[in-house]
């Protein structure tokens, strides 16, 4: 089996692309999936930019023969249908004309949901008053608790809970879910 390192440019950026032959015919390729979230987090924040809507996360899985690209997107209110359309369109448009995603794929834009996790600033605000459980780290400890969204600035997160107060700033949290209403 020969290895062969290929350079191809593209949208300016240089990818490395590793060919491995098997009897004189490519058996498959490996694309930094790094370089391509790097790629697509860029073109989804340039479309948003300016406008209520945010970029939440992405995912971009390589199951199977289609790809599945998957974008949360929300606002400090909450995300309507329409923007969601709308967002789904721009990015449609962008991909395909900027070809940046090569092969087949399934594009599937919404908002985050519950099940995933709170990592901006401004996605608390809209759930002042709801209780969230908060993983962090304090020291060399992982702590979790869980409170009552009180308030939220640039810097930290208050919470309350059965003994009072307890503020945790944003660079100490390593995962939140807000929790449902029951």
């Amino acid at each position: 089996m020969k290895k062969d390192l290929k350079t191809i440019a593209s949208n300016g950026r240089i990818r490395y692309i590793y060919v491995f032959w098997m009897w004189g015919f490519p058996a498959f390729f490996i694309i930094s999936a790094r370089t391509m979230n790097e790629t697509l987090t860029t073109t989804i924040e340039a479309l948003l930019h300016g406008g209520e809507v945010r970029l939440v996360d992405l995912h971009f899985s390589a199951g199977g023969r289609k790809r599945l690209l998957e974008v949360f997107v929300d606002t400090e209110h909450g995300v309507t249908a329409d923007e969601l359309a709308e967002v789904s369109r721009k990015l449609e448009e962008a991909i395909e004309t900027r070809g940046l995603v090569a092969e087949s794929y399934t594009l599937v834009v919404s908002s985050p949901g519950l099940d995933r996790p709170v990592r901006f600033p401004w996605q608390y605000r809209r759930h002042l008053g709801r209780s969230v459980s908060v993983l962090y780290r304090q020291s060399d400890q992982r702590m979790e608790h869980l409170g009552e969204i009180v308030d939220v600035d640039e810097e930290q997160l208050l919470l309350r809970d059965g003994d009072g107060l307890r503020a945790i700033p944003h660079e100490m949290i390593e995962r939140a879910l807000i929790q449902a209403k029951v």
